[in-house]
């Protein structure tokens, strides 16, 4: 389907807006804008969006730094008098009882 801006007053106004600003003229002008516009938005998510590689990597530490954490923990132990999860004990010394940080 055709994209037709001239219906969008508003998108053609800024359109034409960016075509002076890059020193656009002529025929075409509006259709470079949205190119470059394009162009910069398909950098712009190759750059941003990691690869399956890097994902599982941050995932593998993550995992690593909890197993490390778990065993810590275990090394230090609890207090007998709680025996709740540790989530919980944490819950309750971070968060008020309407659920905002202390």
């Amino acid at each position: 389907m055709a994209i037709n801006i001239a219906h969008r007053r508003d998108l053609d106004a800024r359109a034409e807006r960016l075509a002076a600003r890059l020193d656009l003229r002529g025929r075409g002008r509006k259709t470079a804008v949205i190119e470059r516009a394009l162009r910069a938005l398909e950098e712009q998510t190759e750059r941003s969006r990691p690869d399956r590689a890097d994902i599982e990597a941050a995932l593998e530490r993550l995992a690593e730094a909890g197993d490390r954490f778990r065993e810590r923990e275990g090394r230090v132990g609890r207090s007998p008098a709680v025996d709740r999860p540790l989530s919980q004990v944490w819950q309750d010394e971070l968060y008020d009882e309407r659920g905002l940080p202390r």
